[in-house]
């Protein structure tokens, strides 16, 4: 089921382009490693909004917090996000950003007054929120290497005739060799290869460009029990779309070889839906303390690849080649892993409130499966579900948050967070892997409408590598996430 495609291995606390066709555990991870968004009023409290609510983003959260809605409430939050890439490797630095805009929540809640006094009051809300970008770009141009992804290329190609190659190696190897970058060995051996890069390494280049977002579209309800106990639940339908599109070019540093360049290419594109639901809980033990719990199930995704790749060379003689691999699709079933979320909110009076929240997700709970539709023989995936396994462990969140109340209207907001290392100890730890977030904004709140700001940025490193992790050293990535979003709403 391998052959090598490019991708987000997490393996080794990397980036790395890993060259694989089929599915690995960065499939599983890639749509469970999301992030506290929302509304600008809950991300600007740094997503500690658990034992809060009347707010669009508890669906997102904790939806018992559905259940202290008074009233009717339609708002929109959105604006821009910029994912920054900062790379040191071999010495040398580079930077890349890439900034889009972006809609983080957008809902209506229309709350239903009841006659009977224990349960006053039911809210039924619709809302669709962003849960993860994956807008990037990461641009590394002419680091100096001592070995070459053909390389990689050669190892697989040994003990393969150049006829056997096409079904063995069809995204990889029989390109390199299709485009005169491997050939045959002068011992005469069918099986056995040369690289056009034999010696001396090769100038690098590598440009990664991906796009798309995970989205939830969520129906909710919740209702309270004499203001002291809230319930909520919500059925979520999720949404993915990501593109990735990888050029890695080489240029030989031996100047007597007959290569000029040459370069890899390769395009993935990923679509699909899903289901989850969310349950929660909100306890009033006293007026200035809340406490809630939150059960987020794991999201089934069903979801289709479609993945190729091309090589293109040059030689100094004059002559070029590009040829295109064949065009792979896959349907397949992703299962991300559940979580759950314990918070704690303090009311002070009318000056404001502090909350917190403690968030647990088992990364290595998560699955891939064949599709539904598969024949009874197809690929279980059960090398990719034991790798998943030994990479990735149990994350902890912790958030806080706080609101100040500054006069009758305006309103000050300050969050921040951190989650731990998604990965086992079994792994190299060679940076820091845990995700940063910190927040700020403002807003104004009367009687019939709201609006606010606020700038948010979360940030933690990760390791890059080119090609091969056994042929070269990785590079060292920080990543910076930013947001500033801006949100209007009113009150019905």
């Amino acid at each position: 089921m391998k052959e090598f495609r490019s991708g987000l291995m997490a393996l080794c606390l990397s980036l790395a382009a890993t060259w694989s066709w089929g599915q690995s555990e960065d499939d599983v991870f890639r749509y469970s490693y999301q992030e506290s968004l929302g509304s600008a009023r809950t991300m600007g409290m740094g997503g500690a909004f658990g034992a809060l609510g009347a707010d669009l983003s508890c669906l997102s959260g904790n939806p018992a917090g559905l259940g202290m809605y008074r009233r009717g409430d339609v708002g929109f939050t959105g604006g821009f996000a910029s994912q920054k890439a900062k790379i040191s490797l071999a010495g040398q630095f580079r930077n890349s950003n890439k900034l889009g805009g972006i809609g983080t929540n957008l809902g209506i809640a229309l709350s239903y007054p009841s006659v009977n006094p224990d349960w006053p009051v039911s809210t039924l809300s619709v809302t669709h929120s962003s849960r993860a970008n994956y807008n990037q770009t990461i641009e590394i141009d002419g680091i100096p290497f001592e070995n070459s992804l053909l390389s990689s290329f050669l190892i697989q190609a040994q003990g393969y005739s150049a006829n056997d190659l096409y079904d063995s190696h069809p995204f990889t190897a029989s390109l390199a060799w299709d485009t005169y970058l491997l050939d045959p060995h002068p011992n005469e051996d069918p099986t056995s290869y040369i690289s056009a890069i034999p010696v001396g390494g090769a100038l690098t280049s590598k440009s990664i460009e991906r796009t798309g977002q995970l989205s939830e579209t969520s129906i909710g309800f919740g209702s309270g029990l004499s203001e002291i106990l809230y319930v909520g639940i919500s059925l979520g339908i999720v949404s993915v779309e990501f593109s990735e599109e990888t050029r890695h070019r080489e240029i030989p540093q031996v100047d007597s070889l007959d290569l000029a360049e040459w370069t890899f290419r390769e395009n993935l594109d990923i679509s699909g839906s899903g289901i989850n639901v969310k349950l929660g809980l909100i306890a009033v033990p006293s007026p200035w303390l809340r406490l809630g719990v939150a059960y987020h199930s794991r999201s089934r995704l069903n979801l289709t690849d479609e993945y190729s790749t091309g090589i293109a060379s040059s030689f100094k003689a004059g002559d070029q080649y590009d040829v295109l691999s064949p065009f792979n699709r896959i349907e397949y079933t992703v299962f991300t892993p559940s979580r759950f979320i314990a918070s704690a909110a303090f009311v002070l009076g009318k000056t404001g409130v502090v909350s917190a929240d403690y968030e647990v997700v088992d990364y290595a709970s998560g699955e891939l499966r064949k599709s539904a539709f598969s024949p009874d023989n197809a690929y279980d995936y059960a090398v990719e579900n034991e790798s998943l396994r030994s990479v990735y462990g149990t994350s902890r969140m912790a958030r806080v948050g706080a609101e100040f109340r500054i006069q009758k209207v305006w309103r000050l907001r300050l969050g921040a967070g951190m989650e731990t290392s998604p990965y086992t100890s079994a792994i190299e730890v060679i940076s820091d892997t845990k995700r940063y977030q910190a927040s700020f904004g403002f807003g104004h709140r009367s009687e019939k409408w709201y609006s606010a700001m606020t700038y948010r940025r979360s940030w933690t490193e990760q390791n890059l590598y080119l090609f091969d992790p056994d042929l070269v050293d990785p590079a060292h990535v920080f990543q910076t996430h930013g947001m500033v979003v801006v949100a209007l709403g009113f009150r019905m």
